[in-house]
């Protein structure tokens, strides 16, 4: 992966987190009552924990992608 696809990957999955984050915020305040946790086969609960499956699997290529830029010394404003 090149520098400028290593940048524009990292901005998209940085841009996906913060929508997953806008959907937890939102998600939480409206169903959060709603979620039992005793009971955590509901739809509701199915949809969280694919989200945060989703979350957890950005989070986790973001720090790969920041951990390779930083080995190859990739500024983020860089442009090739």
């Amino acid at each position: 992966m090149g520098k400028r696809s290593s940048i524009n990957r990292y901005n998209e999955l940085i841009a996906i987190k913060m929508r997953l984050d806008k959907f937890f915020t939102m998600f939480l305040d409206t169903y959060g009552d709603k979620m039992d946790p005793d009971n955590a086969e509901t739809p509701i609960w199915k949809l969280y924990k694919a989200k945060l499956n989703e979350y957890e699997e950005v989070s986790k290529e973001i720090k790969a992608l920041e951990y390779w830029m930083k080995k190859k010394d990739v500024k983020l404003d860089e442009e090739d």
